[in-house]
């Protein structure tokens, strides 16, 4: 809890209200958990998956 508070005091969205400090921090959260669902895709089914670049 006291990262939270120091992560509201001290950044960027100290000056923000209540309400969009929490729509921040949440949109935050769902980008990590994207990424972590990706990794875990990557790793578990990354053997079978065909990643192919288009320039």
């Amino acid at each position: 809890m006291v990262v939270i508070n120091d992560i509201f005091k001290y950044s960027a969205i100290s000056e923000l209200s209540n309400g969009l400090k929490g729509l921040v921090i949440t949109i935050f959260t769902c980008i990590v958990s994207i990424l972590f669902v990706m990794l875990y895709w990557i790793l578990v089914y990354g053997d079978s998956i065909r990643i192919s670049y288009g320039y």
